[in-house]
């Protein structure tokens, strides 16, 4: 009862905060812009099982990225058309860049010093930040409108926290020849098919808490590759999921030739390439390193003090046990002395052996 009731403490201390993060990013809006929030419209609010209404081809994916709920409200200003805010929760700063990454046009412009990055088109602006990927966006597109959505972005951005730091294999994607953009981080099967259609649920078997980058590649003379990272949970897994993946890869394309190599729990792989150089050369700029990182504050025990703790440990033991005999025998005495007979040493319970010494003494040999 009482583990239940700590969970319930803390995922309601979470929610709290997140609502208050939302809260505080309307807030900014109309403190810092000329934008307001539609007074006496009530913002929407989609959950896992409600979100389908809003996203119906891609609410799967977005769920499998680690979807909490999506905040959408209307922005709206004296002189000029409103514009939509939507802003997905999700449950950390991981999820989050990876549904960004995903949702991404590839024709977007990158956006600097908006969250922890940004994307915009003619009448789109998106960016991730903390454990929230945020959509603005105006219908028809319009200068003025991107002007604003870019000012109310800034102002969304500043009233969040900014903790993320990107997945590990993500930063193995080379960044030399990469198509800008293109990268993308998977975090389950179904946004894997989408991007690399196989035939096949799940051929690489992401469903086993596997983690994926992939992103595309061209060279100045025509030269082009995709790229494929997946890093797995054991080394074992790797290695059966590396040949179970480019058997299905090989029958979906069997007119394609892959390029592949395992190295640790990582599976590298290089496809949809007219070069076998370029092909080669990505497959060598990757390598996974297991990293052991120390501690500087935690010094190692000292052999000297560790003795002095022992038998201070020792010292402290014996002086309880003294105590408690030393209390027990005076509360005996005293139990005797004014209960005699009543609780130690009570006859009925006293047994006593007798050797009969001195009748066998008198008896005649």
């Amino acid at each position: 009862m009482m583990h239940h009731l700590v969970l319930v403490l803390v995922f309601g201390s979470i929610s709290q905060t997140a609502f208050a993060d939302i809260a505080g990013a309307l807030a900014s809006i109309n403190e810092q812009t000329s934008w307001k929030t539609l007074s006496g419209a009530k913002k929407e609010i989609f959950d896992s099982k409600t979100l389908r209404s809003y996203r119906p081809h891609d609410s799967a994916i977005i769920i499998e990225y680690g979807f909490v709920k999506l905040t959408k409200a209307q922005l709206i200003h004296p002189e000029k058309k409103p514009l939509t805010i939507a802003i997905y929760e999700m449950l950390d700063s991981v999820a989050a860049y990876g549904l960004f990454t995903y949702l991404r046009p590839l024709t977007a412009e990158s956006l600097i010093g908006i969250g922890n990055a940004g994307a915009g088109t003619a009448s789109e602006i998106s960016f991730h930040q903390s454990k929230y990927y945020v959509v603005l966006s105006s219908e028809p597109a319009e200068t003025e409108s991107r002007a604003a959505m870019l000012q109310i972005s800034r102002a969304i951005s500043k009233s969040l926290s900014n903790d993320f730091s990107i997945p590990m294999v993500a930063s193995k994607l080379p960044t030399e020849n990469r198509v800008p953009r293109s990268e993308k981080f998977v975090m389950g099967a179904e946004a894997l098919s989408q991007i690399l259609p196989l035939g096949d649920k799940d051929p690489f078997g992401l469903s086993t808490g596997a983690e994926a980058a992939i992103a595309k590649y061209e060279q100045a003379g025509g030269e082009r590759a995709t790229l494929l990272l997946i890093h797995y949970p054991t080394q074992q897994l790797a290695r059966h999921m590396l040949e179970k993946g480019y058997r299905q890869y090989s029958s979906q394309y069997p007119g394609q030739t892959a390029f592949y190599k395992r190295d640790g729990p990582m599976v590298v792989l290089v496809l949809a390439s007219n070069s076998p150089e370029l092909a080669t050369t990505l497959l060598e700029k990757v390598s996974y390193v297991s990293m052991v990182s120390w501690d500087p504050k935690v010094e190692p025990p000292n052999i000297g003090q560790v003795m002095i703790n022992i038998f201070i440990f020792c010292g402290i033991m014996l002086g309880i046990t003294l105590a408690a005999g030393f209390t027990f025998g005076i509360a005996r005495i005293v139990i005797k002395r004014f209960f005699p007979g009543k609780v130690f040493d009570r006859p009925e319970s006293m047994e006593v052996i007798r050797l009969h010494l001195e009748e066998k003494s008198q008896k005649p040999r």
